[in-house]
C-alpha cells in the first residue's frame, strides 16, 4: 500500500482544486472515492462547498473514536505548480505540503486498515479549509459530527504534535471623510489620511513582532480608499486587522483594540476560529508521540501553532503531517520519505488502540 502514496499524491496535486473552484472540488473527492469503492461515505455540501465523510462501518454513523482529517482545496497557483515533480528526494507542487500528500496517506491507511479495527474510525476529506473551513470540517461538526480524537494532516508539524494554535478574528474598520478635488485638498476631509491617525494607537499598543511570539498579534493586512480616481479626496477608507489571539485574550481583544480607536468609526469584529488546546498529557497524544518515537527514532516536543486549522471544529483535535516546507509558496515541497513513515506512524497509532 505504501507503493502507492506518491502516485495518489501526485494524482491529487495535478486537480487544481482552488477551494471555492467546485468543479474541482467535486472532481478531488470523486478521486478519493475511487481510492475507497467498498467503504460507506456521507457527502456534505454547504454554501456549494462539498464535503465527505468516509465509515469504517457498515452503517453510516456521526460518532467516531478516531476522525483522520485532510482538506483538498489549496490556494491558488500557476499552471506549473499543478504538476507534480520529483527532485532530490521531495515531491513540489501546489498543496503537496498543504495537504494533498498527507492526504493521500490517510486515504491508503484507512484503505488497509480501516474495516480491520473494532472501533468507528471516521476519514473526514473536506475542499474549505483555506478560507475559514466553516463549509467543510466546520458544517460537519455543526451536522453532529464528532470523535474522541481528530488527526488534522496540517503542514508544518514535521512530525511533532501541534496541539495548541492561536484563534482568530479579522477586525474591519471604516473611516469617513469628504471627497473633494486633490489640487483643493483644504476644501475635503480625507479618510485615508484619518484612518492612518486612528491606527497609530493600535500599531502602537501592538507592534509589530521582530521575533517568534507566543503572545497575541496584531497584524494591519488590508487598506483601502474605495476611490477610482487618483486626483480626488477619498471620502471612505476600509481598513482590515488580522488578529492572531492567545487563549488568555479571547474574551478580551476585540474589547481592547475598540477602546484604542475613536467611537465614530465603523467597526466590525469577524470571529474566524477560536483559540485551541488539548491538554498534552491526552492519552491519545501520548500513544501518537510514543509511535513516533518508534518509527523516526526521536522523542519531538509539542508544538504551538501560531495559524488556525480545522482542527479547532474538533474539540479534542491535533495538528500532525509530514515533514516539507514552503507551504502556499512556488517551491512548496514535502519530503518522499517521510511520506512512507507518516503512514507507518498512522497505521501503527490507528492499531495499537485496539489491543
Amino acid at each position: 500500500m505504501k507503493d502507492e502514496i506518491l502516485p495518489l499524491a501526485k494524482a491529487l496535486i495535478r486537480i487544481p482544486s482552488v477551494t471555492e473552484v467546485i468543479p474541482k472540488s467535486v472532481a478531488i473527492l470523486e478521486l478519493t472515492k475511487q481510492q475507497l469503492p467498498e467503504y460507506t461515505f456521507t457527502p456534505f455540501v454547504s454554501n456549494n462547498s462539498p464535503s465527505l465523510l468516509f465509515n469504517n462501518k457498515s452503517k453510516n454513523t456521526k460518532d467516531f473514536k478516531i476522525i483522520l482529517n485532510a482538506h483538498l482545496d489549496v490556494v491558488p497557483g500557476s499552471k506549473e505548480q499543478f504538476i507534480p515533480t520529483e527532485k532530490d528526494g521531495k515531491l513540489y507542487g501546489r498543496g503537496a505540503f498543504d495537504t494533498k500528500a498527507a492526504a493521500a496517506v490517510m486515504v491508503l491507511v484507512f484503505k488497509e486498515i480501516g474495516n480491520k479495527l473494532s472501533y468507528p474510525l471516521g476519514l473526514q476529506l473536506t475542499s474549505n479549509e483555506e478560507t475559514n473551513g466553516i463549509h467543510g470540517t466546520g458544517y460537519q461538526v455543526s451536522q453532529g459530527v464528532k470523535a474522541d480524537f481528530a488527526i488534522c494532516a496540517e503542514s508544518n508539524s514535521n512530525f511533532q504534535v501541534t496541539n495548541q494554535l492561536k484563534g482568530r478574528y479579522l477586525i474591519k474598520i471604516g473611516t469617513k471623510g469628504l471627497s473633494a478635488h486633490s489640487a483643493y485638498a483644504w476644501k475635503g476631509e480625507n479618510a485615508l489620511l484619518k484612518m492612518y491617525e486612528i491606527l497609530a494607537p493600535v500599531l502602537k499598543a501592538y507592534p509589530h513582532p521582530k521575533e517568534e511570539t507566543y503572545e497575541t498579534t496584531v497584524n494591519l493586512t488590508k487598506i483601502e480608499s474605495h476611490n477610482d480616481a487618483t486626483n480626488r479626496i477619498p471620502d471612505k477608507c476600509t481598513a482590515y486587522l488580522d488578529i492572531r489571539f492567545t487563549h488568555k485574550d479571547s474574551d478580551s481583544i476585540v474589547n481592547a483594540i475598540r477602546s484604542l480607536l475613536p467611537e465614530a468609526i465603523d467597526f466590525e469584529a469577524i470571529p474566524l476560529r477560536p483559540a485551541h488546546t488539548v491538554a498534552p498529557d491526552n492519552p491519545y497524544i501520548v500513544k501518537l508521540r510514543q509511535s513516533v518515537k518508534e518509527v523516526i527514532g526521536e522523542e519531538l516536543p509539542l508544538r504551538f501553532a501560531h495559524a488556525t486549522s480545522d482542527a479547532t471544529f474538533l474539540k479534542q483535535a491535533i495538528e500532525f503531517g509530514p515533514i516539507g516546507a514552503n507551504a502556499h509558496a512556488d517551491d512548496e515541497w514535502v519530503d518522499i520519505k517521510s511520506l512512507e513513515d507518516y503512514y507507518v506512524i498512522l497505521k501503527q497509532f490507528l492499531l495499537d488502540l485496539d489491543k
